[in-house]
């Protein structure tokens, strides 16, 4: 089963998207904040990672460099979620959602790198 795992750090959010994925097929997991969603991607990397852009203690773009550097994770798609940074031109991302996001971009993104 694929993996996605969630990071936010606002817990409504987060619930709503683990219960939208979870009933796509998808396999689930959250983490609160890039720290905590490195840890568990380092621990049992996800096949993909949709993650906040602002967080504390690492926010979503510190997450994307943590992942590139690592040598298990450097491939993992990363989908970036935002309501007020767009990403540098530069970041290794898979993909970016603008808050408030249509589910079916979010669905299209998901179904583009894993299949449920």
């Amino acid at each position: 089963m694929t993996t996605v795992l969630l990071v936010d750090d606002d817990t409504n959010a987060l619930d709503a998207l683990k219960e939208l994925v979870g009933q796509e097929g998808y396999r689930v997991r959250t983490a609160a904040d890039g720290a905590d969603a490195l840890q568990s991607a380092l621990d049992d990397p996800p096949d993909v990672v949709i993650s906040d852009c602002m967080m504390p203690r690492m926010d979503g773009l510190s997450l994307m460099r943590e992942m590139r550097r690592s040598s298990k994770l450097a491939r993992v798609p990363l989908v970036l979620v935002s309501a007020l940074v767009t990403p540098p031109p530069d970041a290794d991302v898979a993909g970016f959602l603008r808050t408030p996001f249509a589910v079916a971009q979010l669905l299209d993104i998901l179904h583009r790198f894993a299949a449920p």
